[in-house]
């Protein structure tokens, strides 16, 4: 079964597997995924000089260079080729390209006589933080293989080609993700160290310098580390610039809490959506776990000597580092911790590739971790055939929806419901920005553009029609039960909201203050335009004239015209 033929045919079904996934459904929801598309939608029509002057009054477009910009562009280029959904779903299969063969790339350069321990990538394809819509965190992870992958190629042999590579790499890193960036960057550095202990830095170089006599080993690292210094800072003070405008009061605080260890053993990083990943995930944890422990046993056991890829063993401890010292929150970012757990995960894979030797065992593990990931594929492709259900019933009332309007969504559950009442995502808020779709669709100011918020993407809310400053404060919009006060954003802005949209009301809502002081506020100044087959979406229209709050009756029931 270890054949070169045999692997390559798993690799290809593997891959065939992944893409099944995205393209199967109607809807690839992620949790920020609408938000990307949507945003990149204004950007498109911005560039080609469409609906400036409706766009202008909200947005405004950041004119210094930041990182996650990546995937914004990306969209928009496509949407000059491809509608909104087509054009999401091959920015995905982009990804899922990119990662494979840059991982896969890597396995094969650390062992390339393990032919079935590659089929490990297809695990850690689709993960959590790709499930939240953290699109440009994802490419960043795909591209940090390549990133890495080249620069062990420069320090083979110094060449104007492969150093240009390496320093388009390095730009297309950090302008995905700061995180990737400044990882790879480090272990890079790690890797010249122990690739010029062991001997494999500058082979042709060295082999001249030693018949001539005239360099020095230190002078080798020195030319190689002057060298990848020249190629990282360019973005390195980019980064700096960028984490100086993020940085809040008090720097960074480096601490260990005892959650971050309880949660280090459930391996949550690659649970996608749903609780019934849950164990297949732990029995990839604890075959992964065995393996590393045999792999520092065999790697240690005669005592330590350098080997020429212990860079790698390095960047797996410096994620382990961050996972368990950094706060979860950074720079305006969030869930820094499982994604340092992702990325030690990657690079555990990385260390078990070259510590223990070829063999049944690491192929055998192959074979088992490709079972796990069809198992995987299973509830997840079941999950998305319901999401893009739910996305389809909002998605239905855009059609209602007039061009250039204002558009306020309410979430009450950011999980999903199905037709039958039961939680979708119980592991995800998927639905968190699923509407966003419509806009896409046709020019509308759908009010939870989140991103448009933190500044750190290429667009973002003038300050005199931000809804998270004059319509609610703290995120409250988005909270659970959403609130917002419609009629003071009116007399704060001049903006008339236009279209209310709720997503699996509940009259149990009723019951927080705050919301009741909004339903009356809806219920008085709009009107009910349609409501789903399903019942899980209400659109209401603004009133031509406003009804008395007292026609709001008890139960959260009104006389609807």
């Amino acid at each position: 079964m270890n054949s070169p033929k045999t692997a390559n045919y798993l690799l290809l079904a593997g891959f065939l597997l992944c893409m099944l996934q995205v393209w199967l459904p109607g809807y690839y929801l992620t949790g920020d995924g609408p938000c990307h598309l949507y945003n990149a939608q204004i950007l498109h029509d911005l560039w080609s000089g469409k609906n400036i002057a409706f766009y202008e009054r909200f947005f405004e477009v950041v004119g210094k260079p930041n990182p996650n910009w990546m995937t914004h562009i990306l969209l928009g280029a496509l949407l000059f080729v491809f509608k909104g959904v087509i054009a999401e779903k091959i920015l995905l299969s982009g990804y899922v390209l990119l990662f494979v063969s840059g991982f896969t790339g890597i396995l094969k350069r650390l062992d390339s006589d393990s032919l079935l321990w590659p089929l490990v990538v297809f695990v850690f394809v689709f993960h959590y933080v790709l499930a939240k819509g953290f699109y440009n965190f994802s490419f960043s992870m795909a591209l940090l293989f390549w990133m890495i992958n080249t620069w062990l190629l420069v320090l083979e042999r110094i060449n104007a080609v492969r150093v240009a590579g390496f320093f388009i790499l390095v730009c297309l890193t950090f302008f995905a993700h700061p995180v990737a960036f400044a990882f790879g960057g480090f272990c890079c550095l790690v890797l010249s160290v122990s690739s010029y202990v062991t001997g494999y830095i500058n082979l042709k170089e060295r082999k001249e310098a030693n018949k001539a006599q005239s360099k020095t080993r230190l002078i080798v690292i020195f030319e190689n580390l002057l060298l990848l210094g020249l190629c990282l800072l360019p973005c390195g003070l980019m980064l700096i610039m960028f984490a100086a405008g993020e940085a809040h009061e008090g720097g960074i605080s480096l601490h260990m809490s005892r959650n971050k260890i309880l949660e280090f053993a459930d391996f949550n990083c690659l649970v996608n959506v749903s609780s019934s990943e849950v164990i297949l995930v732990r029995v990839v944890w604890f075959l992964l776990a065995g393996l590393l422990l045999f792999a520092l046993f065999q790697r240690f056991r005669k005592g330590f000597q350098w080997q020429r890829f212990d860079g790698l063993f390095g960047g797996m401890l410096f994620a382990l580092f961050l996972y368990f010292f950094f706060p979860d929150k950074l720079f305006g970012g969030s869930l820094f911790a499982i994604r340092a757990q992702y990325l030690w995960g990657l690079f555990m894979v990385c260390c078990i590739g070259y510590m223990v030797p070829a063999g049944k065992l690491k192929n055998g593990a192959g074979i088992l971790f490709f079972i796990a990931f069809t198992g995987l594929s299973i509830p997840r492709i079941i999950v998305m055939a319901s999401a893009s259900d739910g996305v389809k019933d909002i998605v239905s009332a855009g059609q209602f929806i007039k061009p250039f309007s204002i558009v306020l969504p309410l979430d009450f559950s950011p999980g999903g419901l199905d037709k039958t009442g039961a939680v979708i995502a119980d592991r995800n808020w998927m639905f968190c920005h699923a509407w966003q779709y419509m806009g896409v669709d046709k020019p509308l100011i759908i009010l939870d553009n989140y991103e448009a918020n933190t500044g750190y993407f290429p667009l973002v809310w003038k300050d005199s029609t931000n809804p998270y400053h004059h319509l609610c404060t703290n995120g409250a919009m988005e909270g659970q039960p959403p609130y917002a006060t419609i009629n003071y954003y009116k007399s704060e802005t001049g903006v008339t909201i236009d279209y209310i949209m709720l997503w699996c009301y509940q009259d149990k809502w009723l019951w927080d203050e705050h919301f009741r002081k909004l339903y009356k506020e809806i219920m008085a100044g709009y009107r009910l335009l349609y409501k789903s087959e399903s019942g899980r979406v209400e659109l209401y229209e603004k009133r031509s004239s406003p009804v008395s709050i007292l026609a709001v009756l008890p139960g959260g029931q009104t006389n609807r015209d």
